[in-house]
């Protein structure tokens, strides 16, 4: 379980300038539960960089340095509570990267190692942690190394996992050193860990210089990025579209 936040703007910004000093101040607030690690990532070049803590972004001198210095243009941070026992420890942190994408889930898919079925031989050895949210991750970047576009891993990687795994959520967020990708799908009857009917709503935020899309429980004026839905962000440009997928899905 965990909270999601990212974001692109026209140019590179730190997040405390993105989000105003109160709204930073509030979501950093929120590990107060999602304690259990932090992770940033962000876009370059050609790659994506990611630097990650198994400790709550409240208290870290890091996380704090890192959100009021380090400027970028495109970036998502991860907050997370532990669940389902897994272990607290750099390698079960969100986000997990390939240096080529990065991505990070909200959400409990049972049991973990059902996941596995998705996973070629290849992709279970580069497992590094025990999470359900690296098994999702690694099954989005298999399709990635076939082939698929990212809009096509996504929703095809969750297609899979519903048909075959029960899960109270897949809303992840995938970021590339093009786009930022934000996808929703949770199930609306599922129980969560604190009661949150609104735990697993996704939001975004649109303005003339950035677009913000972050889990609930902080911030103001969002619109509701509806259950089902992909939210697909351009780089510098801004351009900006949801949809459900549709003829999208394949089957690389």
């Amino acid at each position: 379980m965990c909270r999601l936040l990212g974001w692109t703007t026209r140019v590179p910004t730190t997040l405390s300038e993105l989000l105003g000093e109160d709204d930073l101040t509030d979501f950093t607030e929120l590990s107060a539960r999602h304690g259990d690690g932090w992770g940033v990532a962000r876009s370059t070049r050609r790659r994506v960089a990611v630097l990650k803590r198994p400790d709550a972004a409240r208290t870290s001198p890091r996380f704090s340095r890192w959100a009021h210095r380090r400027r970028t243009d495109a970036g998502l941070v991860h907050l997370r509570w532990a669940t389902l026992g897994l272990d607290i420890g750099r390698d079960n942190t969100h986000p997990f990267t390939d240096r080529r994408v990065a991505f990070a889930h909200n959400g409990s898919i049972r049991p973990p190692a059902a996941l596995d079925a998705l996973l070629s031989d290849r992709a279970r050895r580069q497992r590094r942690g025990d999470t359900d949210s690296e098994r999702y991750f690694l099954a989005v970047t298999q399709l990635l190394r076939d082939g698929a576009t990212p809009e096509e891993a996504l929703l095809t990687t969750a297609d899979d996992i519903a048909a075959t795994t029960p899960s109270t959520s897949l809303n992840c967020l995938l970021l590339t050193p093009d786009r930022l990708y934000a996808y929703c799908r949770f199930d609306a009857g599922s129980p969560t860990e604190d009661g949150d009917p609104e735990y697993y709503d996704l939001r975004y935020r649109v303005t003339d210089d950035a677009v913000v899309v972050a889990s609930s429980g902080w911030g103001r004026n969002w619109q509701e990025l509806a259950n089902g839905s992909l939210l697909t962000i351009a780089r510098r440009t801004l351009e900006t579209t949801v949809g459900t997928g549709g003829g999208l899905r394949v089957r690389a």
